[in-house]
């Protein structure tokens, strides 16, 4: 395997593959220095030129998405692909259609998004066993690509025929970017209350938070739903919202965007149309 890109996402999944037992040539980046030290966090390979991509068996691109389609393309200018290669990208938002480029070549193509955070990559690469990957591949590509995947320890989970990627990508940036906002604006507006220590108001969002996904999981989110905003306790509402303003009108806009994604699980759970009415007057007083 050869990688395209040493940053996160790749230096995570080359170290996984190394671990299975895969050989690393090694990874093309914009300066050797990156390459040497993807090298040394994944233990083994070498700096590569886009020319010696004709080495691999498997070649990775694992660069952001504004960079992705002229990386396959100055790729394929400085390569000649290996007779059957598989090419794949870990990118969420791209489908196989980036590699056009590539429609000539004789080779398999496929993409493995890893559904999972990659705030560093030691810890991508500690969280990724067991974590699904979102795959496509062509006819030819499919059985190599999950066998990769299976060599990474993560879920296969291939991707419809004729599905909307960026809005594939969207949803995984709400689930885990939108999760961390939230966390951080919990945390923020705890400490605007002066009721708890930090440690303990950390406890306290922990408890909160595990419990209310846990509830999702195991009930989903209509039914998991608690608070003012299933109650139609509009009085609640206007009080938090009346504190936090006061505290910071960016925490106050946060939460009347939240509270009113909340609204239609609360009529889904049978909340009459009176209070309906009036809680969405609570979160946006303009409302009729």
């Amino acid at each position: 395997m050869a990688i395209v890109g040493p940053g996160r996402v790749g230096k995570a999944l080359g170290r996984r593959m190394h671990e299975s037992g895969v050989e690393v040539l090694g990874f093309v980046g914009r300066t050797d220095a990156s390459a040497v030290a993807a090298c040394a966090f994944v233990g083994q390979g070498r700096p590569l030129s886009l020319a010696e991509l004709s080495l691999a068996h498997v070649v990775m691109f694992s660069v952001s998405d504004a960079t992705l389609a002229d990386a396959v393309r100055a790729a394929v200018q400085a390569a000649q692909p290996r007779s059957c290669s598989l090419w794949i990208h870990t990118s969420a938002r791209f489908d196989l259609a980036v590699f056009e480029p590539l429609a000539t070549k004789g080779v398999r193509l496929g993409a493995l998004h890893p559904v999972a955070p990659f705030p560093d990559a030691a810890s991508g690469h500690a969280r990724l066993s067991g974590k699904p990957a979102l795959l496509i591949a062509d006819p030819r590509g499919r059985r190599l690509l999950l066998a990769l995947t299976q060599r990474l320890g993560m879920l296969p989970l291939w991707c419809q025929p004729g599905g909307d990627r960026v809005l594939y990508h969207a949803a995984c940036a709400m689930a885990a970017n939108g999760l961390t906002a939230l966390r951080a604006t919990v945390d923020a507006s705890f400490a605007h209350s002066g009721c708890l220590s930090p440690q303990d108001a950390a406890l306290a969002a922990d408890a909160l938070m595990r419990a209310a996904l846990d509830l999702c999981v195991e009930l989903g989110p209509t039914a998991a739903l608690s608070g003012p905003v299933v109650r139609g306790d509009a009085a609640t509402l206007r009080a938090h919202r009346t504190s936090l303003l006061a505290a910071d009108p960016a925490l106050d806009a946060t939460y009347a965007a939240m509270m009113a994604a909340c609204v239609p699980l609360a009529q889904a759970r049978g909340l009459d149309a009176s209070r309906v009415a009036e809680t969405l007057r609570a979160l946006h007083p303009g409302a009729r």
